[in-house]
């Protein structure tokens, strides 16, 4: 077992939907300070760029200006930013570029239904930006064996500084099946590519999917977050991935802003739809609805195809005769 992966820390950018992406400006840059001086941290995802829905919080959609606030102009190039391509803006001219020296990476995720124009848009993004591009697979577990090789071809010819696959709706036990992702991961790494595994906690198994993506010599990276904040049940935990220094200083930060932002509970639902592999939305609308546990579990085995990851609030409404 390698001592280590890299880390990159999502927790401003996937924690943002705990608290509709309204950090304070303080919690924002006392804890990328506190980043700063975590080696296996490699880069710290303050947000997304150029997105067209979800949220009008004052960390959602960044800027340049909202990102030199939070490094305090300390050009250390260790920020990455997000686009959803499903939402994101496509006019190139609003993404940052290399003529700044803040962000380095920007990181692209791409949903199973628009692969191919997001492929397409990446490729045009690292030309106008000169920066980093990473291609990240949006919910890996929708895919088969040959759909995830036809993808994994397709971009391993392009110009992407990394490709990561995301366990979206925290379904997978890479315990058992990471040498399914090994093979995929081989190859990007043989292209000249780094690679990663952006984990979530939905079924309780972000930890130990990093132990196994610890093992594998070649996963580069995974993602975390600082108490599993993060979109339904949460990412893996930063904190238990350092060093006992470097979790004390964390225990201090968290205990500093605990009532604020951590103060949170995840119900039975996000597990079921974590079990299922569907999207955590239709564990939010159950929870809104006090929904029985037994029959909204009978619901998340019947969701298929695209409606795993594209929430289609419909469904479930059907499903109870509302």
């Amino acid at each position: 077992m390698r001592d280590k992966v890299d880390i990159i820390d999502v927790t401003l950018r996937d924690g943002g939907f705990t608290c509709d992406f309204n950090w304070t400006l303080d919690f924002a840059k006392e804890y990328y300070n506190i980043l700063t001086d975590i080696e296996m941290v490699k880069l710290v995802e303050l947000g997304y760029w150029g997105q067209t829905a979800k949220s009008s919080g004052s960390h959602y959609n960044l800027g340049m200006s909202k990102v030199k606030e939070i490094t305090q102009s300390r050009g250390m190039q260790n920020v990455s930013v997000m686009i959803d391509y499903h939402y994101c803006n496509k006019d190139l001219n609003i993404y940052p570029t290399n003529k700044q020296d803040e962000v380095s990476m920007i990181r692209m995720t791409a949903r199973k239904d628009m692969i191919e124009d997001a492929i397409v848009f990446g490729e045009r993004l690292r030309d106008k930006t000169k920066l980093d591009v990473s291609f990240n697979i949006f919910n890996i577990s929708n895919y088969s064996y040959e759909e995830l090789a036809e993808v994994i071809e397709k971009v391993i010819g392009l110009d992407f500084a990394f490709i990561y696959m995301a366990d979206t709706h925290g379904s997978l036990d890479l315990q058992s099946d990471i040498h399914s992702y090994n093979k995929f991961f081989k190859i990007v790494k043989e292209s000249g590519k780094k690679t990663g595994f952006h984990l979530h906690n939905h079924a309780g198994k972000a930890f130990s999917n990093f132990l196994a993506c610890r093992q594998s010599e070649y996963i580069d990276s995974c993602d975390t977050s600082v108490m599993s904040l993060g979109k339904g049940a949460g990412n893996l935990r930063l904190e238990n991935v350092v060093n006992d220094r470097e979790v004390s200083k964390l225990s201090e930060f968290i205990n500093k802003y605990y009532e604020q932002f951590f103060k949170k509970s995840v119900t039975p639902y996000f597990l079921l739809t974590g079990r299922t592999g569907i999207t955590d939305n239709y564990a939010s609308e159950a929870e809104r609805k006090n929904l029985d546990i037994a029959k909204f579990y009978e619901f998340c085995k019947t969701v298929s195809s695209l409606d795993k990851d594209n929430y289609n609030k419909t469904l479930l409404t059907k499903f109870m005769g509302e």
